[in-house]
């Protein structure tokens, strides 16, 4: 009985030091390094054709005073997404709403990497709608919307930052209620804005972003309906918060 109780642990022995010798041959597979550029949305950086990457987050506003008499905040939904193209070209589609102010943007960038940073310049295109059919009212607008645009980015560690500015152009604006126009206008210039986003890594390739915005313009669409009673540019500041889903 002894006997065979030790050829049992000799045998058994033998089998686990094969499974290590073989298991110590197998490949060991690299961590993958995390590059903030490759995986950012916002940073210029040169996309790979083809790649594509979508945003979905909310952005916060409060309004001015002269607006809604009320220091109220709404946030709009923003869905976002680019898709890269040759020599350094995206192409980008954007949809903010509130329900009853909405904006469809598409837009064509180009972007250059340099040695300490990274620049991007672009132009995007918007259509603006809205209806307030609410509380007894028959109010509609439509308006399309050109902002060129120039974005300035770079890299501390894990951490992307990107300054982004642009002006804002209306080419049209038209504002009805119970059918009967009440505003029209077309190409001026109504202003423009700055917004600083911050993008940093939450989870494997998951990343966050947030971003802070000023829109000093005269016509500011989420709040289309009291447009008409004002003619100056006010201050709109938005915070937003994002994530980019693969």
């Amino acid at each position: 009985m002894k006997l065979y109780f030790t050829i049992i642990t000799l045998f058994s022995l033998n089998d686990i030091s094969l499974f290590a010798q073989t298991d110590s041959l197998l490949p060991i597979q690299p961590r993958k390094k995390f590059d903030i550029e490759k995986n950012s949305y916002l940073l210029p950086h040169v996309w790979k054709s083809g790649q594509l990457k979508a945003v979905v987050g909310l952005t916060s506003t409060k309004f001015p005073l002269d607006y809604v008499e009320s220091a109220i905040r709404i946030p709009l939904i923003d869905l976002s997404a680019t898709l890269g193209l040759p020599q350094g070209f995206d192409l980008s589609a954007n949809i903010n709403s509130i329900y009853i102010a909405n904006q469809a943007k598409i837009g064509l960038h180009w972007n250059k990497p340099w040695k300490k940073f990274s620049t991007k310049i672009g132009y995007d295109m918007g259509f603006i709608f809205g209806a307030l059919t609410q509380f007894g009212f028959n109010n509609r607008t439509s308006a399309w919307s050109h902002y060129p645009n120039v974005s300035l980015g770079f890299k501390i560690k894990d951490i992307a930052i990107t300054i982004k500015s642009d002006i804002n152009i209306i080419t049209y604006i038209n504002t009805t209620a119970g059918g009967i126009k009440v505003t029209e206008f077309s190409d001026f210039f109504n202003g423009g804005s700055v917004g600083v986003y911050v993008e940093q890594r939450l989870w494997a390739n998951h990343i966050l972003i947030v971003g802070c915005r000023d829109n000093f313009v005269k016509y500011y669409y989420p709040v289309w309906p009291s447009f008409s009673a004002f003619n100056r540019k006010y201050h709109n500041i938005e915070f937003s918060l994002g994530l980019i889903i693969k």
